[in-house]
């Protein structure tokens, strides 16, 4: 199994004027994407907003994501606290030729033992034809990948490696100290450099999906991480969710609305934000 590397958008999942998934919106997403030299994207990440979608939803929009060969690398989102459900999304990724699975906790409970977070990822692990990362997002979930999480699932051949969006160094130190050939993919923009210094794979970040070319150039120089900041700091300003939906909206991909309890940008910082946008971008 080829496990992913490289630098990856995770794609937030179009919504139409009309509450529906804009399939349309997601291939030219995915086109400026591939022209912007990205190596893969995650679908139905945090990004992606997969708690907001139903099962067949989600797979509608893995399906869709595969219509055309860009040579991307795709990654699935198989985040769910019911394990049949990440078992039959795990499947589906499998059938439908993705190349990776992406497993955060089943953040509902919070207050599992760690013995049965293990028997949940073994359980994935072992459904599995295909790699699977772990997710590493507690402020997000309540719940990190432990070290003693690590050591219940390190054997296991279709354990390939953490996508790691807690943004903290030290956490990133841990990892990729711990992970020794599995994959070290980090999630935060301003750590991109540090982590192919220290030994990473690669990343999976929000800027990616906005400036894909600039987050591609940043892995081979890193003389451009300073420049990348400054695109991610306009993002987390705005908040990183409704800015890169406001950007692609801009861009003319599609309409990209959100779903309660989520909300987008209101029209003045949405105007303020593109303005800033492209002035960093000039």
């Amino acid at each position: 199994m080829t496990h992913p590397r490289g630098a990856f958008a995770p794609i937030p999942t179009p919504v139409g004027d009309d509450g529906r998934l804009d399939l349309a919106a997601l291939d030219r997403h995915l086109d400026f994407l591939a022209e912007g030299g990205l190596d893969g994207v995650l679908v139905q990440g945090t990004n992606g907003e997969f708690p907001s979608f139903g099962m067949a939803e989600r797979l509608a929009n893995a399906r869709a994501a595969v219509r055309v060969d860009r040579r991307l690398s795709l990654m699935l989102g198989v985040g769910s606290c019911a394990l049949p459900e990440v078992i039959a999304l795990v499947g589906a990724a499998c059938s439908l030729g993705y190349q990776s699975v992406l497993l955060p906790p089943p953040f509902y409970f919070r207050s599992a033992p760690p013995e049965g977070l293990v028997a949940f990822i073994l359980q994935v692990l072992d459904a599995a034809e295909l790699p699977v990362l772990l997710y590493h997002i507690p402020q997000v979930t309540g719940i990190a990948i432990s070290d003693a999480l690590l050591d219940g699932v390190v054997g296991h051949p279709r354990f390939a490696g953490v996508k790691d969006s807690s943004g903290n160094d030290e956490e990133m130190s841990r990892f990729i100290d711990r992970l020794g050939d599995r994959v070290y993919m980090v999630g935060t923009d301003h750590l991109i450099s540090r982590a192919r210094a220290a030994g990473g794979s690669g990343s999976i970040t929000a800027a990616a999906s906005v400036v894909p070319s600039l987050v591609t150039a940043t892995h081979r120089d890193a003389a451009l991480q300073g420049e990348l900041d400054e695109v991610r700091g306009l993002l987390e300003r705005y908040g990183l969710g409704p800015s890169v939906k406001a950007i692609l909206r801009h861009k003319g991909f599609g309409a990209y609305r959100t779903r309660p309890p989520l909300v987008g940008l209101d029209p003045d910082s949405e105007q303020a934000l593109i303005r800033k946008f492209e002035d960093l971008l000039a």
